[in-house]
């Protein structure tokens, strides 16, 4: 919102916008927390709307932080998927919700990416994370929701 308002009165220029996207992506390569993280790539995504494009180097940082996080997130995902039919079983509700909040992220991401170009090869690994997924719906476990 603030970049948008800026562009509309002229009082920021390309190298705030710069110094701006440049610390959300220094932030996102660090964060650990999935909604946080979504949250982090939307806001990047609102400042590349609002501006434009941004410097090759600006691009280049959120690109790597974003590598970094795919990787983060797919070995989650790989952990998980080595626990037993029983663990999961047990922890369903809670393995679903943060796989939810792991596809918020994704999704952010995405949208992010095709920013930069409709065809990133970055979005063929969201795909190849998303698939490393246990399928928990939210709403699956004692019959809730799903058919209202």
């Amino acid at each position: 919102m603030l970049v948008s308002c800026g562009k509309a009165s002229n009082t920021i220029d390309g190298d705030m916008v710069t110094n701006v996207v440049q610390h959300v992506a220094s932030v996102i390569s660090q964060e650990t927390d999935s909604t946080f993280l979504a949250s982090l790539f939307k806001c990047a995504t609102d400042c590349l709307r609002a501006w434009g494009d941004v410097k090759a180097e600006t691009r280049l940082a959120l690109e790597n932080a974003t590598k970094q996080q795919l990787q983060a997130l797919a070995d989650k995902r790989k952990a998980r998927g080595t626990r037993t039919a029983a663990e999961i079983e047990e922890d369903r509700e809670d393995l679903a919700l943060l796989e939810e909040m792991e596809e918020f992220a994704l999704e952010e991401m995405a949208k992010m990416l095709g920013l930069f170009d409709t065809n990133h090869p970055l979005l063929i690994a969201i795909s190849s994370v998303r698939d490393l997924g246990l399928g928990l719906g939210a709403w699956d476990s004692d019959g809730e929701g799903g058919d209202e």
